[in-house]
């Protein structure tokens, strides 16, 4: 029973598709109308209380996992990058 409670708050009929939907629909809506230049809206803009349902947070490996990939792409975007040989640590 759980299951298909589950199945019908998260699942296209449910609240989280109808939030994703909607923050979607309302970001471009916004986003279309703001000038050059300024901040663009983000669905943790839209509906902040409930960003961490649809999106959970990080746990603190994959945060350190995000970083280390993060400063990976950085280096590599540097001239003449392609000379090193750039690996994460296994």
């Amino acid at each position: 029973m759980r299951n298909i409670e589950i199945m019908l708050s998260d699942g296209m009929i449910g609240q989280k598709a109808l939030a994703l939907a909607l923050s979607g629909f309302a970001t471009g809506n916004l986003n279309s109308k703001i000038q050059k230049g300024a901040q663009h809206f983000t669905m943790k803009d839209i509906i902040p209380s409930m960003i961490d349902y649809i999106t959970p947070p990080l746990s603190e490996e994959e945060k350190k996992a995000q970083v280390n990939e993060q400063l990976l792409t950085f280096m590599s975007s540097a001239p003449n990058a392609h000379k090193f040989m750039l690996k994460p640590n296994e």
